[in-house]
């Protein structure tokens, strides 16, 4: 009997399996953080517990490192010394937090140890230019050169020497680095020490090869276009900014650069097509009116700006425009209703009799 009560509590066992499941905490966007903060209250409790200072350095890692982290790590290296993981810790957490300083201390000290200088020698470096040990970082970056020459070496190597102020080394890598790639970043800065120091045909040729891949960003257009202007290059500024004119402050900028060319007629043209977008638009208006005062066609002025009034009938700076140009007209009317009161001498031919 008791044979058979066992055998179907058997069966049944067999016959209703019970699935066991692994649950797996849902790790939604404030999991880490919302963790670290338990972790933080349960420390402030027990602050030498081992195993919730080595939780919270996980979480802290994921978190890449806030600020409070510092706490931990220390707690960690009080108990268990400086270790192979712990040394790289504090990297993270200093290079996280710009703490180059703190950085360099970790490498000098540990770095016999753990190899740490080979292993992060691009951090080493970028920590000594950081905490101002510039001779060090000189001598560093030369001896990093001397074994990495990739592209990713020769960028790396020209920023630190921009940075260093050590401009023949910046240029004489910068120009490798424009053979390997010419689209990189740092070609707008080599283009401008490149005319600093008088090279400007490379200069020019160097930012323009930059522009020209990067024409759909339109910051880099407007630099390169007023570093042209600024060299008295306004013909090749012009070209520049001219797709851009359907923004109201480069029409103005291009009018402005045709102006100073004397050529009117380009101008004035910018100016109206501003103006037609929108007739009561003031700016463009007091623009075009300026202009043509200053190209002396002093009525056509004097309408842009009667025009300003009619907007705008407290215009007192449109109005004393209107005085002034008004006075010129009159002293030219004047000025030459005297040159025509002024008689003609004629002279008659001397006869010479014999």
């Amino acid at each position: 009997m008791w044979r058979f009560i066992f055998l179907m509590l058997f069966l049944v066992a067999c016959s209703s399996p019970k699935n066991d499941k692994i649950v797996v905490p849902e790790l939604h966007a404030g999991f880490y953080s919302e963790a670290l903060e338990r972790i933080n209250d349960k420390l402030a409790s027990d602050p030498e517990n081992s195993r919730l200072v080595d939780q919270k350095l996980f979480y802290c890692e994921q978190l890449e490192w806030p600020t409070t982290c510092i706490s931990a790590l220390e707690a960690y290296r009080e108990v268990h010394g400086m270790t192979n993981q712990l040394v790289r810790q504090y990297i993270a957490y200093y290079h996280e937090h710009q703490r180059y300083q703190l950085l360099v201390e970790i490498f000098d000290r540990w770095d016999e140890e753990y190899g740490l200088k080979m292993e992060f020698s691009q951090l080493y470096v970028l920590s000594l230019v950081q905490a101002d040990y510039n001779k060090r970082a000189s001598e560093e970056l030369k001896w990093y050169l001397t074994k990495h020459q990739a592209l990713e070496d020769i960028r790396f190597a020209s920023e630190l020497f921009l940075l260093l102020n050590d401009t023949t080394l910046a240029v004489y890598n910068l120009g490798k680095l424009h053979e390997l790639d010419p689209q990189n970043e740092l070609m707008w800065q080599y283009g401008n020490i490149l005319n600093r120091l008088g090279y400007y045909d490379l200069g020019f040729r160097v930012i323009g090869d930059y522009a020209e891949r990067n024409s759909n960003d339109f910051s880099i257009q407007l630099a390169y276009a007023w570093m042209l202007e600024n060299a008295n290059r306004r013909v090749e500024a012009r070209q520049v900014i001219k797709p851009y004119t359907n923004r109201d402050t480069i029409a103005y900028l291009l009018a402005d650069w045709y102006r100073k060319d004397l050529m009117w007629d380009s101008a004035s043209y910018i100016l109206s097509t501003v103006i037609a977008k929108d007739s009561t638009n003031r700016k463009p208006i007091w623009k075009a009116g300026n202009l043509y005062d200053e190209r002396g066609w002093f009525t056509t002025s004097l309408k842009y700006f009667e025009y300003l009034t009619q907007l705008n009938p407290n215009d007192t700076l449109a109005q004393q425009r209107i005085d002034l140009i008004q006075r010129k007209i009159a002293y030219l009317q004047r000025l030459k209703f005297e040159e025509e009161k002024i008689p003609t001498i004629e002279l008659q031919p001397k006869k010479i009799e014999n």
